[in-house]
């Protein structure tokens, strides 16, 4: 099979992306995509998709124009070092970003993510204050 060329965003991560995006602040859909794609990474969220994983349909985007330097798919390729994300990154990076934003959604409904400034570690936050 050859790998994505465009990557969707289920109807349900989609309306949580537009919901996201006054909640948190953050202007522009693909970095909320973005986004949502690390934090998928960072909970290690799998790359199933059962029942719960949402409904084709939402917006479509070139994987040129998301991941214009690779990152997200040589980030795929290093966390998930299966055969089929070896082969075929963006169907991962699609599977991620929609999971990651559900979870972002779901975190923001129950107060554990306030603003962007949460997803930072506090170790970081406090090292870059001491630099």
């Amino acid at each position: 099979m050859a790998d994505l060329k465009n990557i969707a965003l289920t109807i349900e991560a989609a309306q949580t992306a537009t919901d996201l995006k006054s909640r948190l602040g953050v202007t522009e859909q693909m970095d909320l995509i973005r986004l949502g794609f690390a934090y998928a990474v960072a909970h290690e969220l799998d790359l199933n998709r059962d029942s719960a994983f949402g409904t084709r349909g939402g917006s479509n985007y070139d994987t040129g124009g998301l991941d214009q330097d690779s990152l997200m798919a040589e980030t795929v390729r290093i966390y998930y070092p299966q055969p089929e994300v070896l082969a075929e990154p963006y169907r991962a990076v699609e599977t991620l970003m929609n999971k990651g934003l559900r979870l972002l959604g779901e975190h923001w409904q129950q107060g554990i993510v306030g603003s962007v400034g949460d997803l930072v570690p506090t170790a970081l936050v406090a090292e870059h204050q001491h630099s």
